[in-house]
Formats: structure tokens, sequence, C-alpha cells
């Protein structure tokens, strides 16, 4: 049932899903952090490559800038997992007299405040500043679109003109270290990044994050699994349930509006990080 949700949430809002799976599978099954992070990223890899075969279009719209931001994104999921690596070597640690496994709380820590920057703006955007927008983005601007770093390329997708090309490479980059860090194929922040920073519409943010989050769950899951942190058996059958669930996800996807898909995926993280917080909090209290 997890995968399967989780194959819903890749399809609709372009996002890997490793951003509920990694803490559900710590929080619920009891998986130490580091497994819950490669076991995730498996899954996010197989959700991923499901929801690109319902969901491409013919004119693969957003492949280029996939493409030019995929090229940071190996560089960036080696660096996250060698972090995690050497999290794995540090000792227990005493926190108000508990001992607390540094690994699992400086994860969730992270993951809990990414997880509300995300959510937060969100909702301050949709429901603030953009709630008497009737949902056109033909003139949308990236705010990443002023930095006219050489060279630059005109994308059919991002229609403020042309886009630096190392400024999409730095975001597969930051994408990838995402991706080995916390398993999340980086589509939690790669959607609203693309819509807001680089200047793409929601329709086609959606598909070039979902190509995104199928490199970087790529590579993180070969660099995870060289460092045995994955799961396979429980990565199988997430992956068996995403199967279902990608096809469902790309039927909502079409039948419902650009503005909805962003404001329905704000209550989505928002959710994640409360369930997040709850499990710090316990760690903490217990």
């Amino acid at each position: 049932m997890l995968g399967f949700f989780v194959g819903v949430l890749t399809s609709l809002f372009g996002a890997g899903g490793g951003f509920i799976v990694t803490p559900a599978l710590n929080i619920f099954l009891g998986l130490p952090m580091n497994l819950a992070v490669g076991t995730s990223a498996c899954q996010v890899l197989g959700a991923s490559s499901f929801s690109l075969y319902h969901r491409l279009d013919r004119r693969l719209m957003g492949i280029r800038v996939a493409l030019f931001a995929g090229i940071g994104i190996p560089v960036g999921a080696f660096l996250g997992t060698w972090l995690v690596q050497l999290m794995k070597k540090i000792g227990d640690w005493q926190l108000w007299g508990k001992n607390i496994d540094p690994v699992n709380f400086l994860l969730l820590a992270i993951f809990a405040v990414f997880l509300l920057l995300i959510g937060g703006w969100l909702i301050f955007d949709n429901f603030y500043l953009r709630r008497n927008n009737d949902g056109d983005e033909s003139n949308h601007v990236g705010i990443l679109a002023r930095f006219k770093i050489r060279p630059l390329f005109k994308f059919r997708s991002i229609p403020a003109g042309e886009f630096s090309v190392p400024v999409l490479i730095g975001l597969g980059l930051f994408t990838g270290f995402l991706s080995g860090l916390l398993g999340i194929g980086g589509g939690v922040i790669m959607m609203p990044m693309l819509f807001y920073m680089v200047g793409q519409e929601t329709k086609f943010a959606t598909q070039t994050s979902t190509m995104l989050v199928l490199l970087s769950g790529a590579f993180s899951t070969i660099f995870h699994a060289m460092d045995k942190n994955i799961n396979y058996p429980l990565a199988l059958v997430l992956i068996a349930g995403a199967f279902f669930g990608t096809k469902l996800g790309s039927i909502i996807h079409d039948r419902i509006s650009a503005k909805s898909i962003r404001k329905y995926f704000a209550f989505v993280v928002l959710g994640a990080w409360l369930m997040v917080v709850i499990k710090l909090l316990k760690m903490i209290m217990s």
C-alpha cells in the first residue's frame, strides 16, 4: 500500500516519493536510517521509471532541461552517499541523558527542516501570493532566469526565453546530493524549483522532475548498493506497489489544473514533515 501511494505521488507531482518512503521505513518498520535511505532510493528508481513510461509525451517536453541538469546529478549523489557513510562512523550521542543514534537523528532533523521550508513556501505562495491567480503560466518567469551565465540555451518548456546551462547543472548537483543523503529522488524540491526558480510551466515541470528523479534515483541506488545500504526484498515489494500507483497518478494528473497540483503537493509535503517531527520527538523523549 505504501508503494502504491508513493506511485500515485510520483506520477501526479513528479516526485519520486522518497520524502515519504524514507521516514516511513524508519518510523513504521524500524529500519535504521542508512538502510531506509538506500532502500528508498531503490524504490524511487522503480516508481519514476513506471511514471515516465505512463506520462512521457511524444514531444518529449522538458527532456533538454533534464539532460543538462542531469550532468550534475552523479557527482551530487556520490557526495550525498559519502556523507551518509561518514555519519555511520559517529559514535552514539548523549542528549539529555539518553543515547541517541546520530545517523537517525541527523538525517531526520535535516529532513524536517527541508520539508518545512518547501511546504511552508508552497502554502504561502499558493494561498497568499497567488490566491487570485487564474492559472495562466505563459508569462511566468523563474527567479534564476536573471542569471545569464553562458552558455545559454532556449528551451521549449521555459516560456521566458534563454536559460543558463551552468545554473541547470548546479540544480542537478543539488538534487543528486539530496538523493544520496536522504534517499529522495529530489522531486520534492525539483518540481517547485523548476516552476519557481527555472520558470517551467507546472505540467512540464512535473515531467522534467520525473526524468531527474529517475536519474538521481539510479545513481543513488548504485552508490548505496556499493555501501550495502539497501534491503532488496523490501525494495521489490515497494516497487511492485508503485507499478499500479503510477497509472492512477497519471490519470489524475491529466484531469486537474496546474494550480491544483501545486496546492495539493504543499499538503503532502507538510504531512511528511509532521510525520518526521513526531519521530524526532519520540527519539528525544523516550
